[in-house]
């Protein structure tokens, strides 16, 4: 998430603006000038991960666990999230293996050092296993950056945040906090490009994104919900979002995109659109004046502009720094690939986007003036929203996401990491990792999104999101990639001993619920239609206030005419919270005589479980 050393923009608003604008001054002087460093390319990552206990549930300890590793590893917006930045490489034949061998290392010790805080590093897009209380103002961590970034993106939108996502499930949610955002995590590429050839390489990134993103997609649920395949294309964009409903008609952009059109003349043009659209949130103490820093025969840090850029998350981000050598340079960040699922696919990943990059064919380079920017965008949203099923328009033509890998990209590809002399059979492993994704049609949303399904209807969505965390784990310490991984056997039996299994993890969601006001035919009708024994009432602000039983019902009079469901509901009731043990919940059952109990949080019903739904559970044991 970026600096941490910032204060609110309020406080020094013009200040920041007069040092923004002589940042871009500056920039524009050294590319006239070709001050930025030449003959030499390099490549880098960002690996964020998730960290999670020995039941799979978010472990919450990223500060603590932060005191224990190297400074290449910093703080997320979530508790449950570190970033591990690994060192830039010169791209050259053995990039690749460096890289390997460091995220080995250090995903190994952070799983060392995590034993005594039972928190484990996953790396996957967005944590199965997370739920809506995982992402409560609490559960933030405490550094001032997020709190003033976090109001300062409220204040601009005037209103909580919201999310509201499509999928083959519906997800709608609000929040007061930018707390969304720590659902994500991706492995963040970057790519030093000299200016010469950055509008070009900039544009075809952009092109490439939708097919990349379609092969590596693995972030398919959220909550409990099957979204889009890459749901935090979605989740970001609206999880950060400073426009609201009622200023949507200006068109103004997002700050997560995109983007609206192609890059063209100068690199500094996009950093001058994002100062013209996006105003500035954060400010720091900035000393350095870039001019006299230059008039010296010394190169700026542009400061301000890097700080505002910050703020600014583009898909494709066009990032400034300096070099070793202590020259400038510009990159691009590539911010739409998700974590993991294992260090193999990750490295794969790299390989194939940075192949791409460098096997550009000639006839890519004006894509500007040959190709309409809405198509690229257009198809960028369809890979989110369906992976390796997608149809996309590519020169004019209709293509399979798949075939378009097969037969176009992959051998870009070869020919871009043959020019920088990675060796044929590390060549074949990448892009065989990729190749064999695209064949099988398994890339880890498909892998998600089946076995998903199969255990949630032997077991129910809080079981299959527990086991698929399991087995991502699983799949990572295996070190295999996604495309050979094993589907979770349903038949097994899960381990429901005491304190082992909470009632989140097996309640049902998909709740049938009539208000307080109802008249008890539609209670009766609604009952008799869903087939339910148990009808959960709320009032008008969704609280739970009562039940209606099957049972009760029957020692009604006949007539039903003038009786509502608040005149004939159970209001003493017993229900459990979301970490009520498994075994401790049928213990209440058994003890009460009663034949459901209701999941609350908040006072409002979250889940229920019934008898029935233990005797499946437990067998003859219940």
């Amino acid at each position: 998430m970026g600096n941490q050393q910032v204060k609110p923009i309020a406080t020094s608003r013009a200040e920041f603006t007069r040092h923004l604008l002589a940042d871009i001054e500056a920039l524009d002087y050294m590319l006239a000038q070709g001050l930025f460093e030449r003959g030499r390319q390099r490549i880098g990552a960002e690996q964020e991960l998730s960290l999670v206990n020995h039941a799979g549930q978010p472990s919450m300890t990223g500060p603590e666990l932060l005191l224990e590793l190297p400074s290449l590893f910093t703080s997320e917006i979530g508790r449950f999230n570190i970033e591990l930045n690994l060192d830039p490489h010169e791209l050259d034949a053995d990039a690749f293996r460096k890289m390997d061998a460091q995220l080995k290392q250090m995903l190994s010790l952070a799983e060392e050092k995590g034993r005594s805080l039972d928190a484990f590093p996953i790396m996957t897009g967005i944590l199965p296993s997370l739920r809506p209380s995982h992402v409560e103002q609490q559960y933030m961590t405490p550094l001032v950056r997020y709190q003033i970034l976090g109001e300062a993106i409220r204040k601009q939108r005037g209103a909580d945040f919201e999310i509201h996502i499509q999928g083959a499930d519906e997800l709608i949610a609000r929040l007061d906090s930018v707390m969304f955002e720590a659902c994500n995590t991706s492995f963040q590429l970057h790519l030093q490009i000299h200016p010469n050839e950055f509008v070009e390489q900039y544009n075809w990134a952009q092109y490439i994104s939708a097919p990349v993103m379609a092969v590596t997609a693995n972030s398919p649920l959220l909550f409990g919900r099957e979204l889009w395949h890459e749901t935090r294309i979605a989740l970001f964009q609206q999880s950060i979002d400073t426009r609201s409903s009622s200023n949507h008609l200006r068109n103004k952009r997002n700050r997560v995109g995109y983007g609206g059109h192609w890059l063209k003349d100068t690199p500094s043009a996009f950093y001058k659109d994002n100062i013209t659209r996006f105003p500035a949130l954060l400010a720091g103490d900035i000393e350095e004046n870039p001019q006299e820093v230059l008039a010296s025969g010394g190169i700026p840090k542009l400061k301000a502009l890097r700080l505002h850029n910050g703020t600014i998350y583009s898909w494709n981000r066009p990032c400034y720094g300096i070099s070793d050598t202590g020259f400038p340079h510009l990159r691009i960040e590539n911010r739409y690939i998700p974590s993991g699922p294992s260090i193999a696919d990750s490295i794969a990943n790299l390989a194939f986007w940075v192949g791409l990059m460098k096997g550009m064919p000639q006839k890519y380079s004006m894509l500007s003036e040959n190709v309409p920017f809405q198509v690229a965008k257009a198809n960028f949203y369809r890979a989110a929203r369906s992976g390796l099923n997608s149809m996309f328009n590519w020169d004019g033509q209709q293509i399979t996401a798949v075939r378009l890998i097969l037969d176009e990209l992959v051998p870009i590809a070869e020919t871009g990491l043959r020019k920088i002399g990675v060796h044929q059979s590390e060549i074949n492993k990448y892009l065989g990792i990729i190749e064999r994704r695209a064949i099988l049609r398994q890339n880890g949303a498909v892998w998600t999104l089946r076995n998903f399904r199969n255990l949630a209807r032997c077991y129910g969505k809080g079981v299959a999101v527990q086991e698929i965390t399991q087995s991502i784990i699983a799949g990572q310490r295996s070190g295999m990639p996604i495309h050979e991984w094993d589907d979770i056997d349903c038949t097994k039996v899960y381990d429901l001993s005491e304190g082992k299994t909470t009632v989140d993890r097996v309640m049902k969601t998909d709740l049938f619920t009539v208000r307080i006001d109802e008249p008890v035919s539609l209670v009766k009708a609604v009952m008799k239609w869903k087939k339910i024994r148990h009808l959960p009432i709320e009032d008008n602000k969704g609280k739970l206030v009562g039940l209606i039983t099957r049972s009760n019902l029957k020692s009604l009079p006949l007539d039903l005419s003038t009786l509502s469901a608040a005149d004939i509901m159970i209001t003493d009731l017993i229900t459990a919270e979301h970490h009520t043990p498994l075994d401790e919940a049928a213990k209440t059952l058994k003890r009460h005589k009663i034949g459901c109990l209701p999941i609350v949080r908040n006072g409002h019903l979250t889940g229920l479980l019934t008898d029935t739904d233990f005797k499946k559970l437990y067998g003859a044991n219940y």
